[in-house]
């Protein structure tokens, strides 16, 4: 297993599902749980040893700056956009500084936990140890299953109907028995967690400005180079007040 040495957080949203707390603050530095919600996410690199981290940055950029200016155990490069070009262009703009190697990319907004306990029998091999207690970690679970040479994206994926913050959307349309590890009908439908490993080289040929990533996941579909690997643990998305309260109260 070769582990990844870059990491890329999405992080240069409005939030205005969160307003009126994103109208002086950044979305990934509204609290969670006294913690501002991207801090979760930057410890589960540390855990993970990451080498270098790429932050796209937008709204109230300067707080955000600031705050990420004070995570000196951590080398991070601060991809600016004058307004958010959604997730596919805060890719592609930050193409520069993202090597030719592969990187974790994860939503700024996702919180998640390595293990739950569960019955025998479900998930992988029937175990799901307790977070904490020498298991394998999400980020290295997605590092083991990385195969270049036939994947562009592995994207982790939670089972809908344990997803704390998830309302609606299509992305369970990239999720099936056939481009996934360890699928499980029980589980399923299952949703993209905003956790994954991509290729820069799918960004050579994307376009331009403003644009979602499920362009690029629809071009990896297509030839076979999309796959997916299930959560075993708990997820929440903080995307909005009620859904900060849902995690707050599961995480007590």
């Amino acid at each position: 297993m070769i582990p990844i040495k870059t990491a890329m957080l999405l992080a240069a949203g409005y939030g205005t599902r969160l307003a009126p707390l994103t109208e002086r603050t950044p979305k990934p530095l509204v609290p969670v749980a006294g913690r501002p919600m991207i801090e979760y996410a930057l410890d589960k690199l540390r855990a993970y040893g990451i080498g270098q981290i790429v932050i796209n940055v937008s709204h109230l950029k300067e707080q955000l700056t600031d705050y990420l200016a004070g995570q000196k155990d951590l080398t991070v490069n601060i991809s600016e956009e004058p307004e958010p070009l959604e997730t596919g262009g805060g890719l592609k703009k930050a193409a520069p500084l993202l090597g030719d190697e592969p990187v974790f990319v994860i939503n700024s907004d996702i919180l998640w936990t390595d293990e739950i306990p569960s019955p025998a029998g479900a998930g992988e091999g029937g175990r799901r140890p307790v977070e904490g207690r020498g298991v394998e970690t999400t980020l290295a679970r997605l590092t083991r299953h990385w195969d270049g040479a036939k994947m562009d994206f592995l994207l982790l994926a939670q089972s809908k109907s344990r997803a704390v913050g998830h309302d609606k959307g299509e992305d369970h349309l990239f999720i099936k028995p056939g481009n996934t590890i360890g699928w499980s009908a029980a589980d399923a439908p299952y949703i993209i967690a905003g956790i994954g490993i991509f290729h820069p080289r799918v960004l050579r040929d994307a376009p331009d400005g403003k644009f979602s990533v499920k362009i690029l996941w629809r071009r990896a579909m297509e030839q076979n180079r999309l796959f997916c690997l299930p959560h075993r643990g708990r997820w929440f998305q903080t995307g909005t007040i009620a859904d900060i309260r849902k995690t707050e109260a599961e995480l007590a």
